[in-house]
């Protein structure tokens, strides 16, 4: 993929990274923009590994444009820290995801590859980004008005509101909390990509691939994420939604009461799928799974633009 650097109307810089599709006779013609949020400890390049683990494989084979971001603090994207009064981590990044980054996508690389939505890939901890996005999106541009960008659906993988007891970081009332956190290879290697679930030589790239990333991130998992998504961001989320929880992940649980919980928060949205994926890991698009993965939400995303170009005009 190709590194990118935009300048947004806010005077903020984003980085990512880039793969455009040439036009062919197979080009779809409701095609969507996927953007890719990656989570927390990585950057842009958790979805373009390496050759055999990258997102550009089903970007290339279906015609989708895809854009990598990096979330803001990342790899020469714009910090949003300190956080606002009374704000916390995941809202302040949503309403900065709403209001500059994804209206610039869409100006930027949407409309002049002749896409005609918008689709959200996420690991992990961009996911409670997006979602929470969404329902901004829903609640501020409601059908029938002009809206600074087309959202036809969000696909998620490593993420949850059943958490496995005493899995990761946590707040602790007791103890001054760091400021950021960074993971060592062992820890990854170790809990995230466990022996037998993805090639031994996407253990190599730890070094590139590490990113450390706010505690306050893992912190409001706790505080704002678990207590106040099925309430406050979920239910008014009105576009498609696909998941997947690995069976082997090091955080979520990995049962079908989880997934039948998670299928139920989004009352809104029209479509709903999800389920485990049997023997995966954590970090999915860089397992066994990943080509797999990738060719599941790339094709989720082309229904997407489909139906969001079909019903448009209707």
């Amino acid at each position: 993929m190709e590194s990118f650097t935009l300048a947004l109307g806010n005077g903020a810089t984003l980085t990512g990274l880039r793969k455009i599709p040439g036009p062919s006779p197979t080009t779809p013609k409701h095609r969507p923009l996927a953007v890719g949020l990656h989570g927390g400890s990585y950057s842009a390049s958790y979805f373009d590994v390496d050759a055999n683990h990258t997102a550009a494989l089903a970007c290339n084979a279906l015609s989708v444009p895809f854009i990598a971001i990096n979330r803001p603090g990342i790899s020469g994207s714009t910090s949003l820290y300190p956080l606002p009064p009374n704000s916390s981590d995941p809202e302040t990044h949503a309403v900065f995801l709403h209001e500059h980054i994804l209206p610039a996508l869409w100006t930027t690389f949407g409309i002049s590859t002749g896409c005609n939505s918008l689709v959200l890939l996420c690991h992990s901890l961009g996911t409670p980004i997006a979602i929470m996005a969404a329902s901004y999106f829903a609640a501020s541009h409601p059908p029938g008005t002009r809206r600074p960008y087309p959202l036809a659906g969000i696909i998620f993988s490593g993420f949850g509101i059943q958490l496995i007891p005493d899995s990761g970081p946590k707040p602790d009332a007791n103890t001054p909390p760091p400021e950021f956190l960074e993971f060592t290879a062992e820890v990854k290697n170790t809990i995230m990509m466990p022996s037998g679930t993805c090639d031994p030589s996407v253990y190599a790239y730890h070094q590139r691939l590490n990113a450390k990333f706010p505690f306050q991130e893992v912190a409001d998992i706790h505080t704002v994420w678990l207590p106040r998504i099925r309430n406050e961001w979920a239910k008014d989320v009105k576009v498609p939604v696909m998941f997947g929880i690995a069976e082997r992940d090091c955080y979520w649980k990995a049962t079908k009461e989880h997934v039948n919980e998670m299928r139920a928060l989004f009352e809104a949205s029209p479509r709903v799928e999800g389920g485990v994926v049997k023997g995966a890991p954590h970090n999915l698009e860089m397992s066994y799974w990943a080509q797999g993965w990738y060719a599941r939400c790339f094709g989720f995303g082309l229904e997407c633009a489909t139906s969001w170009g079909v019903e448009s005009h209707l």
